[in-house]
């Protein structure tokens, strides 16, 4: 006799015969009942996987599961999106540098992941992560509002040319540092550049004699902004 109960007005299956049963997509009946919001703890259950790599352990994450065992959490598709990134994705968090380190094969962490949600770390090791386009766990905590100071961090820039000191700049952080101000990104554009299309002014000559790859000053662009503001 097929093992099963009644829970809320719906049959569960739990004959793990039944439940490893698939379709020609892979896809179980463990995967339909957790799609349907069942929960399992059994490990034999949750790495049943379907033909793209997505697990049972997957689907239960998806739908606000929560694990902490390491063996599940690094249970990967096959574009390498991990549990853990279903997890972090849905707002749960851990400080497992292993776990944090799981890249998808874009190189997106599940520290980016957890970033992206809020999360902060001050770790250098973390924030240096990059995915393939080089885009870092720092830059995703400063476009998401965090700020730092080490130019040892505001210097990693990504593909598109584009520094944390940029990406802070973008969000109305402000620095007089020379070093960090010069950092050019795509087009020449300095992270001077950036900060006075956000209202920041100075009366530095040479910075404001700097042009980006299309002749726009320092200068040129603190006047667009002044203009702009008496505008509005």
């Amino acid at each position: 006799m097929v093992a099963q109960k009644q829970v809320r007005d719906k049959l569960i299956i739990e004959d793990k015969k039944i439940l490893k049963l698939a379709d020609k997509r892979g896809w179980t009946v463990a995967h339909e009942q957790a799609w349907h919001g069942w929960k399992t703890e059994d490990k034999e259950i949750l790495k049943l996987v379907d033909n793209w790599g997505w697990t049972v352990a997957h689907e239960q994450a998806w739908l606000g599961w929560k694990t902490e065992d390491e063996e599940i959490l690094k249970l990967a598709d096959k574009q390498g999106r991990t549990v853990a990134h279903v997890q972090a994705e849905n707002g749960w968090r851990t400080e497992n540098k292993e776990i944090l380190r799981l890249a998808n094969e874009l190189g997106w962490t599940v520290a980016h992941m957890q970033a992206r949600h809020g999360w902060i770390t001050k770790n250098k090791e973390i924030l240096k992560l990059a995915d393939k386009y080089g885009y870092t766990v720092a830059h995703t905590q400063a476009w998401h509002g965090w700020k730092t100071e080490d130019k040892e961090i505001l210097k990693l820039m990504y593909k598109r040319g584009y520094t944390v000191a940029h990406t802070q700049a973008w969000h109305g952080w402000k620095t007089e540092d020379k070093e960090i101000l010069r950092l050019m990104g795509r087009y020449r554009w300095t992270v001077a550049h950036e900060q006075a299309r956000h209202g920041w002014t100075t009366e530095d000559k040479e910075i404001l004699r700097w042009e980006d790859k299309n002749g726009k000053t320092v200068e040129m662009i603190q006047l667009e902004y002044s203009q702009k503001k008496i505008i509005t």
